[in-house]
């Protein structure tokens, strides 16, 4: 194959490659916005990290960086994140890092991007999971606070109605 005909499929390729980017991205975009619209509101990263690479400084310590997918607060709305955490083999350096990097998925690179739609369904899943789990125990509260209101005033009813006859003046 001719060098010419080797960078007309190369040309091709990368257009198909930025055509398909460009659709996975409005569709990560939308995704983000209907769980936003949700109103969830609460935190949750998946516990499989979509990529982990290490390095090795000059002294020979490790370092592991681990990124995840979440859905995450940034800048007070929540949104689908990749969450990268650094952990160092040096233990003067695991004291003074930080607890971790938070970047909206839509600004991740690539790569990251593609290899978080596949864990996508398993965070929904396991946010209606956490949220069905949430309601059962709201709703179990409800019943709980509603029979101690009921107790509550049934006892002030009590209360009152033996205050009106003990404060009532006897027909002597």
């Amino acid at each position: 194959m001719a060098i010419t005909e080797r960078l007309v499929a190369l040309g091709q390729g990368a257009k198909r490659l930025n055509d398909g980017s460009d659709r996975l991205n409005r569709l990560i975009s939308e995704i983000d916005k209907a769980l936003g619209r949700l109103n969830i509101g609460m935190d949750y990263t998946h516990p499989r990290p979509l990529a982990e690479s290490q390095s090795t400084d000059p002294g020979g310590k490790r370092t592991i960086e681990l990124a995840y997918l979440g859905y995450l607060s940034v800048r007070g709305q929540y949104h689908l994140v990749i969450k990268t955490v650094k952990i160092m083999e040096d233990k003067a350096a695991m004291a003074n890092q930080t607890p971790g990097r938070v970047i909206p998925l839509l600004t991740a690179p690539r790569a990251m991007r593609h290899a978080a739609v596949d864990v996508l369904p398993d965070l929904v899943d396991a946010i209606s999971s956490q949220i069905h789990e949430l309601v059962s125990q709201v709703e179990r509260r409800c019943e709980t606070a509603q029979g101690l209101l009921e107790e509550l005033r049934e006892l002030e009813n009590t209360a009152s109605g033996t205050r009106s006859i003990a404060e009532e003046p006897s027909a002597e």
